[in-house]
C-alpha cells in the first residue's frame, strides 16, 4: 500500500494512538507548545519547552513523591536537546509522557503553552485534531481504470483491488469490445456505444466492480465517495448496499487524477459527512435527556466513564480550554476511551453544558 501525506510531517491522531495514550500508567506529563516549520526560530522552540520541562519536575516532586521524575522526563529531556528533533516540526507540538514512555505528536495547529502533571494524559488540546477528521473510503471508476483508496483529512492511501476488475476490459465474462461495425444492415440499428448490447457490457463491468468492492467492506463504518462519471454513479450505487454511499461525487472520469488529487476533491465531501455526524450526536444526546440513557452531571459522567457505561462523550469546546474541574474531564476523556467508548467535539452543548454522555445502557 502506498500512503500519501496531504499534510506533510505532520503525525495524525486516531482513536488507537489516543487510547494507547489512554490507557498507560499514570502519572501522565502533557505538554503543547507552538512550533516552527523551518528557519531560525526552530531553535528557540526547544528552549520554549525547557521551562516547562521544570515544572513538570516540580509537580511531579508534590503530587508523585515516589515516581522518579527524572527518569520519566529522560526521553522529553532527549528531545529538546535533539537539534535535529526541532528540526522537522510543523506548527504545534504534543508531548505525552509517562512510566511507560514517551508519545509525541507533530501537528498543523498550534497550540498555547502549557503543561499537565496527573493521573490521566490531557489529551483535550489535541482532541479536535481527532474529532474533526473523517475517514473515508474512495472507489475511482474511470472507463479504463479502477482504484480503491481509503483516507482521512491528513492522508490517502491506495489499496489493493482483490477481485475488482482493474479496467472494463479485465472484467470477467465482459467483452467490451466489439468487432468494428462495416456495414450498417438497418437505418434503425443503434450506432455502437449506444445500443443495448453497450449499456449491458457498461453495467456488467459496474456490477463487476460494486460487488467486489461490496466484498471487501462489507459492514465497514466508513461512508463511501464515488469518483466517478454522472452515467455510472447509478449502476454502482445500487449494487453496493452494505457500505454507506454519499450522495456527492468527484465528478468525472477519475482516471487521470493523482491521488492528490483525488484527496483535494473528496475531502470536502468527507468534511460535510463529519460535520453531518456531529449533528446526530447533538440529536441522540437531546432525545436521550431525560430518558435515564444521558446526562450532562459531571459526576454521574465520572463515575460512569469509570464504569464503561459512557458510549458517547460529548464535549463542548470551551471543555477543552477550561480549568474547572479539569482532571475530572482528564479522567472520563481517558476512562471512555480505555472502553472503547467515542469522543465527539461539538461548538456547544444546550444549557451551556460543558459536557454530555450518552450511555451503553
Amino acid at each position: 500500500m502506498n500512503t500519501r501525506n496531504i499534510i506533510t510531517d505532520s503525525d495524525p491522531v486516531r482513536h488507537d494512538a489516543l487510547r494507547d495514550l489512554a490507557t498507560k500508567p499514570g502519572p501522565t506529563v502533557s505538554i503543547v507548545i507552538p512550533t516552527h516549520r523551518g528557519g531560525a526560530e526552530t531553535l528557540s522552540d526547544s528552549q520554549r519547552l525547557r521551562p516547562l520541562l521544570e515544572q513538570a519536575r516540580k509537580e511531579l516532586a508534590e503530587r508523585y513523591p515516589d515516581t522518579d521524575a527524572d527518569a520519566l522526563l529522560a526521553p522529553v529531556q532527549s528531545l529538546a536537546d535533539s537539534r535535529r528533533f526541532w528540526q522537522e516540526q510543523v506548527d504545534g507540538l504534543a508531548i505525552f509522557a509517562s512510566p511507560d514512555g514517551v508519545r509525541h505528536f507533530r501537528t498543523d495547529r498550534d497550540f498555547v503553552p502549557a503543561v499537565t502533571v496527573g493521573d490521566h494524559p490531557n489529551l483535550r488540546p489535541i482532541l479536535p485534531l481527532f474529532t474533526e477528521d473523517q475517514e473515508f473510503l474512495l472507489l475511482a471508476v474511470g472507463r479504463g481504470k479502477v482504484r480503491i483508496f481509503e483516507g482521512d483529512r491528513a492522508t490517502i492511501t491506495e489499496l489493493p483491488l482483490g477481485d475488482i476488475p482493474a479496467s472494463d476490459e479485465d472484467a470477467e465474462g465482459v467483452n467490451t469490445r466489439e468487432p468494428q461495425i462495416t456495414r450498417q444492415y438497418s437505418q434503425t440499428s443503434a450506432a455502437h456505444g449506444q445500443g443495448p448490447r453497450d449499456y449491458n457490457v457498461r453495467n456488467g463491468f459496474l456490477q463487476q466492480v460494486s460487488k467486489g468492492f461490496e466484498a471487501l467492506f462489507t459492514n465497514d463504518h466508513r461512508p463511501l465517495i464515488l469518483a466517478t462519471l454522472e452515467e455510472y454513479r447509478g449502476a454502482i450505487a445500487e449494487h453496493i448496499t452494505t457500505v454507506k454511499v454519499l450522495e456527492d461525487i468527484v465528478p468525472g472520469s477519475p482516471s487521470d487524477l493523482s491521488d492528490a488529487q483525488l484527496h483535494k476533491k473528496a475531502w470536502p465531501i468527507a468534511a460535510a459527512a463529519g460535520q453531518r455526524g456531529h449533528e446526530a450526536t447533538l440529536e441522540r444526546l437531546g432525545e436521550a435527556l431525560g430518558t435515564g440513557r444521558a446526562t450532562n452531571d459531571p459526576g454521574l459522567i465520572g463515575s460512569d466513564s469509570a464504569a464503561g457505561r459512557v458510549a458517547t462523550l460529548v464535549l463542548a469546546e470551551r471543555a477543552l480550554t477550561e480549568d474547572a474541574r479539569a482532571d475530572e474531564l482528564d479522567a472520563a476523556i481517558a476512562n471512555t476511551l480505555a472502553n472503547r467508548g467515542a469522543i465527539d467535539v461539538v461548538p456547544e452543548l444546550p444549557g451551556n453544558h460543558a459536557a454530555g454522555a450518552i450511555f451503553r445502557y
